[in-house]
């Protein structure tokens, strides 16, 4: 089934879908949403309905356009690549620490939740993994479970 996301409440963990062709909402929890991604109003979505004591709940979600968490990442990059371009650029991208370690080199790290980490200070994927996902979650105003989810992979990412 196809719907869109009208609903969400991060603190909170879940939201409301509309489903395509109807005006009813369909509650779904942040946990039926794929791995990585931070749902947001708006989003056109896939998912199944499965009936609870509580009513539908969406479940098995996935994002209806191919707008994956990497593709940002490759529009950043390219965005960075006529500064690597210069010989003068190479050597302090090569040299540089942070040039290894950026919020984009995260699994799964697309552009929305990119900007919400640096609007929150958190420019290097270290000053994530110092950081507990409750304190990220609230400073970033992305859900917990994500938040979690980052700091595991920029431990990862960082050996």
């Amino acid at each position: 089934m196809k719907g869109k996301i009208i609903k969400y409440f991060s603190f909170r963990g879940f939201g409301f879908i509309n489903p395509e062709g109807s005006s009813e909402e369909i509650f779904f929890h942040v946990s039926n949403f794929p791995e990585f991604i931070q749902p947001e109003i708006g989003n056109e979505i896939e998912f199944e309905i499965n009936e609870t004591p509580k009513g539908k709940e969406a479940i098995k979600i996935q994002l209806q356009s191919e707008t994956s968490a990497d593709e940002p990442e490759v529009v950043d990059e390219s965005e960075s690549e006529p500064e690597v371009e210069s010989s003068e650029s190479e050597p302090e991208v090569e040299n540089s620490e942070k040039a290894s370690t950026e919020i984009g080199d995260l699994k799964g790290v697309g552009k929305v939740t990119e900007e919400k980490l640096k609007a929150a200070g958190y420019d290097t994927v270290e000053s994530i993994v110092s950081e507990e996902a409750d304190i990220l979650s609230e400073k970033t105003g992305i859900s917990s479970k994500v938040t979690a989810k980052l700091i595991a992979s920029a431990k990862e990412l960082l050996g």
